[in-house]
């Protein structure tokens, strides 16, 4: 425990002689109802247009929280960055990993192997399209772990349904929970 407080928290445990309750949360932030509100009006733009886009490539998306520009997400950017892109979706490696279908294939049979033979997909279209999500992650997050889940820019999204087409699409999920 000792390990895990800096010097000033440190003293004051040892002067006070207990540790109370919360102690080392972080205090709530004093955010007003204006900055709330303003929030939702930006949710509410990027439902309705497509100006958040910075690299020419997305489509609003069903939910605010999927409205994110491949230049908006760090771990994306840092991949673009490395060919001097604009877009995720023009990078080099985005065709051979992403929408490759052999590429697809073989990750497939790897993420069966792991997650055992339950994982059930109606078409292949759905089955490519799940995996390109996955190589996506993989190839600019590299490894996030078991139900750590990501939103995805929505010019890749986008570029992986128009290789996979669907007649429904079921959009980002938050994991389950409890397992």
């Amino acid at each position: 425990m000792a390990a895990e407080l800096d010097g000033d928290e440190m003293q004051r445990v040892e002067n006070e002689g207990d540790i109370r309750p919360y102690m080392f949360e972080p205090e709530a932030s004093s955010g007003s109802e204006d900055e709330d509100h303003a929030i939702e009006e930006e949710d509410q733009d990027r439902l309705q247009r497509n100006d958040w886009c910075r690299c020419g490539h997305c489509t609003v998306m069903p939910t605010a929280r999927e409205c994110k520009c491949c230049s908006e997400i760090a771990e994306v950017s840092s991949v673009m960055a490395d060919q001097e892109v604009h877009c995720i979706t023009l990078h080099p490696g985005f065709d051979a990993v992403c929408l490759n279908p052999w590429v697809l294939q073989t990750a497939y049979f790897q993420y069966r192997q792991q997650y055992g033979r339950n994982v059930q997909h109606k078409t292949l279209n759905e089955r490519y399209r799940h995996t390109a999500y996955r190589q996506h992650v993989r190839m600019c997050w590299q490894f996030l772990g078991r139900d750590c889940r990501v939103v995805l820019p929505a010019c890749a999204v986008e570029r992986i349904r128009e290789a996979f087409p669907s007649v429904n699409y079921e959009g980002f999920k938050l994991p389950p929970l409890e397992r």
